[in-house]
């Protein structure tokens, strides 16, 4: 056996999955976190930036558990509901809507954001009527069309 991360191991004598790191976050964080902000960006397709960490979404309570966070792992806390996820193999990642919100929320660079929301908008994965907080959030940048 390998040990990917303590208390997470794999058999040594079996390549390692495709995406492995994700199931490894996702299994440390006993399987409530879920893929989010850039990196399921990336998974939905939605950006050519390969981010150079994986975001997990913990629920909103973990905010005030003391744990050691994975090399590699940014952290962000709060409710991702049942409606927001989609599953990208074994692991939850929020959906196209929820990710580009959370990005808008975080500050994503507005290039990388208005290419990412108009490529959702023209793969049908978001209507404009679900993104009205990412258009705020692009507004001083030019909004959707610059």
């Amino acid at each position: 056996m390998l040990r990917l991360q303590r208390g997470i191991y794999r058999l040594v004598h079996f390549p390692p999955g495709e995406h492995e790191e994700l199931v490894a976050a996702w299994l440390w964080s006993d399987q409530a976190g879920v893929i989010s902000h850039q990196t399921a960006l990336a998974l939905h397709g939605l950006s050519d930036a390969l981010p150079a960490h994986l975001h997990l979404t913990l629920p909103a309570v973990w905010r005030r558990r003391r744990f050691r966070v994975p090399e590699g792992v940014v952290l962000h806390h709060a409710d991702v509901e049942p409606a927001e996820r989609a599953w990208f193999g074994a692991v939850p990642i929020t959906n196209p809507r929820r990710t580009l919100i959370d990005c808008a929320h975080e500050g994503l660079s507005p290039e990388l954001l208005r290419h990412a929301t108009l490529q959702a908008i023209r793969r049908g994965l978001v209507g404009r009527e679900d993104i009205a907080e990412v258009e705020r959030e692009l507004a001083p940048f030019g909004g959707l069309g610059a």
